[in-house]
């Protein structure tokens, strides 16, 4: 034992005669350490990989799309039938749409080099080529592209045009430009029409979009309130007529009271209907039960006061 004392003694006093013997001293159980832990992190690796990752959230700040404006209007029935051997009017008409609407893009010529073309990817359509059509060639392929757009390429919708502008742009182009257009069959005329409603026609309500909405209502509500407020205030600072003080009486909040009134219509040509909107409102914050209590001379005061001043 005092042989191992000395031993340990003299290598620890070694080492204080040289650090470097300090590292030799200590490096057997570093790398021990370093094993054991290097053991455990391969032991818990498969736990580790099999731990998920949550999916991203929704983004809910996205923007919706709106819906557009649009005034109401009336879409001619058409006879799709008919298009199978189009008028020349019917494609004099096609013409003049096509000058107005497709040429800067598609050119004069339908080969796709109008002057807006430059730079659009992909390119507009050359017509004149038989090749890379999305659609179709057919009368009723045209219509659909004219109808719904291309997704994902420049060519807008063109749902705007009534069905017979759309037809006479189709026939325009199949006339002028494509070569040896391929035939519109019967079941293809009518699959057209049960998808577009064209034999049909039909009225097109008119919308707007929320935003615009919500502008207009927030206005005139705005300036409901503010006549309601004046009308208060006229009432409140009338300490001579007797209107106000009977309406002070029966009036259980008097900016809904004013409401009713001033949302109600055809009291102002009639007592009877007057009575009526203010017992109908007895109860439900607008009105109180003192109504019961007004005379024939005091319902005319106060009908005659209101009549006069909202």
């Amino acid at each position: 034992m005092k042989i191992f004392e000395k031993s340990i003694k003299e290598k620890i006093e070694d080492a204080k005669k040289n650090p470097v013997a300090i590292f030799s001293l200590v490096y057997p159980y570093l790398l021990v350490i370093g094993l054991a832990i290097g053991l455990l992190y391969v032991d818990k690796f498969n736990v580790m990989s099999r731990k998920s990752v949550l999916p991203p959230l929704p983004d809910t700040t996205a923007a919706q799309q709106d819906i557009e404006l649009q005034e109401a209007k009336t879409i001619p029935p058409v006879d799709v039938m008919k298009m199978k051997n189009p008028s020349k009017e019917l494609i004099d008409k096609g013409k003049t749409l096509f000058s107005a609407n497709c040429s800067s893009c598609h050119g004069s010529d339908g080969k796709g080099d109008g002057p807006a073309a430059s730079g659009l990817s992909p390119a507009p359509r050359n017509y004149t080529s038989n090749e890379g059509w999305k659609n179709g060639r057919k009368i009723s392929d045209i219509f659909k592209t004219l109808q719904e757009g291309i997704p994902g390429s420049v060519m807008a919708s063109y749902s705007y045009l009534n069905p017979e502008d759309k037809f006479a742009l189709a026939e325009y182009i199949r006339s002028a430009f494509i070569k040896d257009p391929p035939p519109d069959t019967d079941d293809d005329l009518k699959d057209l029409d049960a998808i577009y409603n064209l034999s049909q026609g039909k009225q097109v309500p008119a919308q707007i979009p929320v935003k615009y909405a919500e502008e207009i209502i927030i206005k005139e509500n705005n300036a409901k309130y503010q006549k309601i407020l004046k009308e208060m205030n006229t009432i409140d600072n009338d300490k001579v007529n007797e209107g106000p003080r009977l309406f002070n009486k029966i009036a259980k909040d008097k900016i809904k009271a004013l409401a009713v009134l001033n949302n109600s219509s055809g009291w102002h040509n009639n007592q009877q209907k007057f009575i009526s909107i203010i017992v109908n409102e007895v109860g439900q914050n607008a009105f109180n039960g003192n109504v019961y209590n007004l005379t024939s001379n005091q319902w005319n005061t106060l009908y005659n006061y209101l009549n006069k001043y909202m």
